[in-house]
């Protein structure tokens, strides 16, 4: 059986505390997910590697990972068979995080500072999230997914060739986010009044006949003269006087049965009345009933004199009846054509009477809109330059340290630039200038020089694989991500690269990895032997199935693992003993551990 229960390495040599200031991954474990039936590992801070052959399924981890955290899952992921897949992971989120706020706003509780996640996927597609035993949605767990995980492949490699992704690392670089979200609130404003501007300035004709169409509503519902409660009211008239007959029959006889016939409920109880006076007289003790029956002889005098007065009061008044109907029709009618009641046909033509307002007086509403929309251009283009000028000024400070970062990994020569493209021209098609945007109004470009002499140029130009690698890792350790302090996984971050500059990128994973924990799928010894917690990722075959499994390796195992990557199949003393100076070399005190 290939189910293992995984423990990470110890802290590595010069690591700070058990934990992070931030989210950290502590356990995740797998089951019935494409290769993987069974799977359990323990991880730890600093930097955590899988290796293994390529098709081992390694990524597949990585994509177990993402779901966790709220990427979108497929029936084509579940493992064949009737079972669904089942990912669980458990993390370690401070009380005050951002995250931990989150939970604590939603009702979620949970024990201690972990945060336990669970999904689970049938194989028709159907999901089931749990957050600390709490059921959950999709969009809820993506939401916490982004405080707990931020995930990198070599699709966010492809993203930094989009512009739109080079202003993002800017403002992150130069913390923002607050004057952005202004500043997107002011755009929203902004075509919001533009909207209205559009909406209020139509043909002339199309105008007129909409005043004609508003102006016949609004007299047909106040001719009406509607009133909220009037329909019930009328439909128990309707009642009465279509029973009119036998409710006078009705409230007669009980005016007799009670009061004014033979024999009337009221003389009787009025004798009865006077034999429990004779009795008190005798017994004090006939007191309480007197009183009691001489109680409800004043209700008894109470309903019949209603019912005297109910049956005198009734007005059949001659096509009452029809008049009480015909109105109700009405009722009825407006209520179709308006709304379901009295108060919502009301509302209806309250509504039509703003609109009909808005459309008699339409040029002086067109000029006040338009006035307004000036005021909020000066003040949405006061907010952009302040904006903008910040943003020129944290541009030179990331080139500095794009070139420093860049250096670091073995790109000595490579010139980092942010260009800021100027404003195109306006068509004047429309009111808002076309620079204007949710985020400001300025559109940068990354550009790029890799060799000594070479011009400046875009990413996309210049950029091979494992430059655009080098150049993605200096970006998410300079600018970091939308919130520090998460675990950080890069799937085969070192593509395109080896030797000396894959040196370089497992330092720099394995220095980030002190004050983030990292997840890094690599193919390379160089990076591989910079781990603080190394993990060999196989496949095998467990009956007539193909099954994924992880192994923790220790130092021996480490090496012999690093001996495989450097050799290939066939594994020498020479290549253990070339694993066993890399290793050495790689976690040396002397090289910041």
């Amino acid at each position: 059986m290939l189910t293992r229960r995984i423990r990470a390495n110890p802290c590595p040599i010069g690591w700070l505390g058990e934990s992070y200031p931030g989210s950290m991954l502590r356990f995740i474990r797998i089951r019935e997910f494409a290769l993987i039936r069974d799977l359990q590992v323990e991880l730890a801070p600093g930097l955590n590697l899988l290796t293994g052959e390529t098709g081992s399924g390694k990524s597949i981890l990585v994509d177990a990972l993402g779901l966790i955290v709220g990427a979108r899952a497929s029936q084509e992921m579940v493992r064949s068979g009737d079972e669904p897949a089942v990912l669980e992971g458990i993390f370690s989120m401070p009380g005050e995080s951002p995250g931990r706020r989150m939970l604590a706003e939603a009702g979620i509780e949970g024990e201690d500072d972990q945060v336990l996640v669970r999904r689970e996927v049938s194989p028709a597609g159907r999901n089931r999230i749990f957050v600390n035993n709490s059921l959950v949605t999709l969009s809820f767990l993506k939401s916490i997914g982004e405080h707990l995980a931020d995930i990198h492949g070599q699709q966010d490699q492809h993203a930094l060739l989009n512009l739109k992704s080079h202003l993002g690392f800017l403002d992150r670089f130069g913390e923002n986010d607050p004057a952005v979200r202004e500043l997107r609130e002011r755009h929203q404003s902004l075509q919001g009044i533009q909207k209205r501007i559009d909406s209020t300035a139509m043909d002339e004709r199309e105008r007129l006949k909409r005043v004609d169409s508003l102006r016949y509503q609004v007299d047909e519902i106040r001719r009406a003269n509607l009133r909220p409660d009037e329909r019930e009211d009328l439909e128990n008239e309707k009642v009465v006087l279509s029973n009119r007959e036998e409710i006078f029959a009705c409230a007669s006889e009980l005016y007799n049965l009670l009061y004014e016939g033979e024999g009337s409920v009221l003389s009787q109880a009025k004798r009865v009345c006077r034999i429990l006076e004779q009795l008190q007289g005798f017994d004090s003790a006939w007191r309480e009933q007197r009183e009691s029956l001489a109680e409800s002889l004043y209700k008894l005098e109470d309903v019949a004199y209603f019912a005297r007065d109910y049956k005198e009061g009734i007005d059949f008044a001659p096509g009452r009846l029809e008049q009480v109907e015909q109105r109700l029709s009405e009722l009825e009618r407006l209520a179709r054509k308006y709304g379901h009641s009295a108060t919502e046909t009301l509302k209806y033509a309250d509504k039509c009477e703003a609109e009909l307002l808005d459309l008699v007086s339409y040029r002086e509403r067109l000029a006040l809109l338009e006035e307004q929309l000036k005021t909020e251009i000066k003040q949405y283009q006061s907010l952009g330059e302040r904006l903008s000028a910040k943003r020129h000024r944290d541009a030179r400070q990331l080139e500095r340290e794009i070139r420093k970062e860049l250096q670091a990994l073995s790109m000595e020569s490579a010139e980092f630039s942010v260009c800021f493209h100027t404003h195109q021209p306006e068509d004047g098609s429309g009111r808002i200038p076309g620079y204007f945007t949710d985020s400001g109004i300025d559109r940068v470009e990354f550009m790029v020089s890799a060799n000594k002499g070479e011009e400046l140029k875009p990413l996309a130009r210049i950029a091979s694989g494992g430059e655009l690698s080098r150049i993605m890792l200096s970006l998410k350790a300079i600018c970091g991500t939308e919130e520090s302090g998460k675990t950080l996984v890069f799937d085969e971050i070192d593509a395109g690269i080896g030797g000396r500059v894959a040196e370089a990128v497992g330092r720099r994973l394995r220095d980030i990895s002190t004050s983030q924990q990292v997840l890094c799928v690599t193919h390379l010894p160089q990076i591989a032997a910079f781990a603080s917690s190394h993990y060999r990722v196989t496949k095998g075959t467990a009956g007539s199935r193909t099954e994924t499994s992880v192994q923790r390796l220790d130092e021996s195992e480490r090496i012999e693992e690093l001996a495989r990557m450097l050799g290939g199949l066939t594994i020498t003393e020479t290549t253990r003993k070339h694993a066993r100076e890399m290793l050495s070399h790689c976690l040396s005190p002397a090289r910041g551990f």
